[in-house]
């Protein structure tokens, strides 16, 4: 079968199954939700496994979108979640990536359960690309029940500060947990990736020798870059701990509009010096978190700027496959 028409009756066949699985309140529940309209980001399709956060990072916009501090696990249950992704018009088994921890932590107590029932059910259905962010510290038992929901899930371990973390990350597991962690979650075989994001001005390029030195030693796979994205929240807790503000101001392209409007600063230039620090140590800047997760996985893409990424070989798309899409579609 032409391949392109393939995903589609696949797509529709795990449609058909869930539908089996649920009853007509949780068919509607999950329609309703906006896992099932939005578009995915750059990253992937964002899956939010729990709202809100009680790690309270200064530099973090979640509170500034209206989310309360204390998470709760999201609504849906796994089987819900996965129906919402599968109606969704922009997601394709096999094909779509997916990325877990937008809103929250993912593996805070309150959502750690979700999290990897989400992962393992969405992986099992639809066979997403999965990567998930986090700040906590992962220990042998969950590393292992990650490792059987999705085996190559890709995980995006969170470290922009050693020296000023108790400051930044008030509530937040210590860095060095943190980095000591990737020697067990590697030793499981999954796919760990230091997360340098946000570069924070002043504070994450000064540290990034020892932060790459550590980082190098207990083995991650690679890593990724971001910049901080500000809003009027974000500056005033930053200035509430000393932080110079003017070491942000000096780099925004343009002031907030609102109190929920993030602006990225510019960072280019720290984000050149960061991958230099980390390449001398032998570390692999991935060029975005989803090229991470594609190495992850064994893929191949070349669907932007950044690409090809992952192994090189990508699929030949014969001209017939597309007009029998087109004709699938009746377009």
């Amino acid at each position: 079968m032409n391949p392109l028409v393939g995903v589609l009756e696949e797509k529709k066949k795990i449609i058909e199954f869930l539908e089996l699985l649920l009853d007509d309140k949780s068919i509607s529940k999950a329609k309703r939700d906006h896992h099932a309209k939005r578009k995915p980001r750059p990253c992937g399709m964002t899956i939010h496994t729990g709202i809100g956060c009680s790690l309270g990072c200064l530099y973090c916009y979640v509170p500034d979108m209206g989310f309360e501090m204390k998470p709760k696990p999201y609504p849906l249950s796994p089987l819900e979640l996965v129906y919402s992704l599968a109606v969704n018009p922009y997601v394709f088994p096999g094909y779509t990536l997916a990325a877990y921890g937008s809103v929250t932590e993912p593996f805070l107590s309150e959502t750690m359960d979700k999290t990897i029932e989400y992962i393992r059910t969405v992986y099992k259905y639809l066979k997403l690309p999965s990567q998930v962010s986090t700040k906590i510290p992962l220990g042998s038992d969950t590393a292992r029940k990650l490792k059987k929901a999705e085996p190559r899930l890709s995980i995006l371990l969170t470290v922009v500060t050693i020296e000023k973390a108790k400051q930044l990350e008030p509530n937040a597991p210590s860095p060095i947990e943190r980095l000591e962690s990737v020697r067990e979650l590697r030793k499981t075989g999954l796919h760990v990736t230091l997360f340098v994001r946000p570069i924070i001005p002043g504070i994450t390029d000064k540290e990034i020798e020892r932060i790459a030195a550590y980082a190098m030693e207990v083995g991650v796979n690679g890593a990724v870059l971001g910049s901080l994205r500000v809003t009027p929240g974000i500056i005033k807790r930053l200035a509430s701990i000393g932080y110079p503000i003017n070491e942000i101001n000096k780099r925004l392209p343009r002031k907030p509009r609102g109190n929920r409007d993030q602006v990225t600063i510019i960072e280019q230039d720290l984000k050149a010096k960061v991958k230099r620090v980390l390449e001398s140590y032998g570390i692999k800047v991935y060029p975005s978190a989803c090229a991470a997760n594609i190495e992850a996985h064994r893929l191949s893409c070349n669907a932007c700027k950044y690409g090809p990424c992952g192994k090189g070989e990508l699929p030949t798309v014969k001209t017939k496959w597309l007009y029998d899409l087109l004709e699938y579609l009746r377009i």
